[in-house]
């Protein structure tokens, strides 16, 4: 779904834990290139590049966090990649993307849960990746309020809580936020994080604050999609009332 002439919001149906989830990935083309903000769960390479413009070769990754449905197609990503693959985390997490530390929230026995059901050599390559056997793959450590090189601006928002190094991405062009997991949309109204799924409300909450500063007409959510509406409003009852 093209959301702006230069962004598209991907829509994937996805098995999570015994149910389907839906999720949405962004993709952003600028200088000949697509430049893809998360990259689903493991199984998700395909659904995903054949909802991208194939005029437009994926030569740059933007993770998040490291939340295994964020992540887990990453390693096709790197191995489809002709030359270097750019790709983006913040610091508090990049650790964990590289395979150097533990995910924030997923154990080694949930890992196994997630890719079980999946072909051998998709749990091998996730494996591979995300161990300390491959060289580091994140060779853009995010610190937040700079300024990426996508179209007009893409400003990088630190927003911690949900994991460390949750981050949040704002087109300047469009004005449109890219939440991430720093908020969902639930039967078409925005909320804020998942606390089952946040390891720090208060320090979530608290994030959101950035938002109010921006001027936005939109966001994307990677759970529930594209909100539009009073959303500085809907903002200021979120951190007044959490």
């Amino acid at each position: 779904m093209k959301i702006a002439d230069h962004i598209e919001m991907l829509e994937l149906k996805v098995p999570m834990g015994g149910h389907e989830m839906v999720i949405h990935p962004v993709v952003i083309y600028a200088d000949h290139q697509a430049v893809l903000l998360d990259t689903g769960v493991p199984g998700c390479y395909d659904k995903i590049i054949e909802q991208i413009d194939p005029a437009y070769p994926v030569q740059s990754v933007i993770l998040t966090h490291d939340d295994l449905d964020h992540i887990g197609s990453f390693p096709q990503f790197v191995e489809a990649a002709s030359g270097t693959l750019d790709v983006y985390a913040q610091a508090n997490d990049a650790d964990a993307i590289n395979g150097n530390k533990p995910f924030s929230k997923a154990k080694p026995e949930r890992v196994n849960m997630v890719l079980e059901p999946f072909p051998e050599s998709i749990q091998q390559s996730f494996r591979s990746v995300f161990s300390t056997d491959t060289p580091d793959h994140v060779n853009h450590v995010l610190q937040g309020n700079e300024v990426l090189p996508f179209s007009e601006g893409l400003q990088v928002i630190h927003t911690p809580g949900h994991t460390p190094g949750h981050t949040s991405f704002y087109d300047i062009a469009s004005k449109i936020l890219i939440a991430g997991d720093a908020m969902i949309v639930e039967n078409g109204e925005l909320h804020g994080p998942n606390p089952a799924f946040t390891l720090d409300m208060e320090q979530a909450i608290n994030s959101l604050r950035a938002f109010q500063k921006l001027n936005i007409e939109a966001i994307v959510c990677y759970h529930g999609g594209l909100f539009k509406g009073d959303i500085q409003q809907r903002l200021n009852e979120i951190v007044n009332h959490s």
